[in-house]
């Protein structure tokens, strides 16, 4: 009984111990600061859509995963835009993708 108990407790110390070192994840957004509506922002390989993005508007969270990932933000009047993000497989947090009047692209860290 007393092996059982040893061998469980260690058992549940390597799964916190697991589970506490990976990485939480990114989670990112898109906020339009454009002049003009955005019809849709797709973002990675398997690919995050956000769609009829107003201006002044920020959209809620979504999770990513790690790796480099391709940004193609198309706008009402069909002006495409292309930008990068990559993600790094340690850590977490939470990313913006901002675009603004002057049509430039940034990631912001929140």
């Amino acid at each position: 009984m007393k092996k059982i108990k040893i061998l469980f407790t260690t058992a549940l110390v390597l799964i916190c111990i697991l589970f506490s070192s990976c990485g939480k994840g990114y989670e990112i957004r898109v906020t339009n600061y454009n002049t003009e509506v955005l019809d849709s922002v797709i973002v990675g390989k398997e690919p995050i859509i956000f769609i009829q993005l107003e201006r002044q508007v920020s959209t809620e969270y979504r999770k990513l995963t790690s790796g480099d990932h391709s940004i193609k933000i198309i706008t009402k009047t069909k002006k495409v835009y292309n930008s990068s993000i990559s993600i790094s497989k340690k850590g977490g947090g939470k990313r913006t993708i901002q675009i603004d009047g002057l049509n430039r692209i940034s990631i912001l860290e929140d």
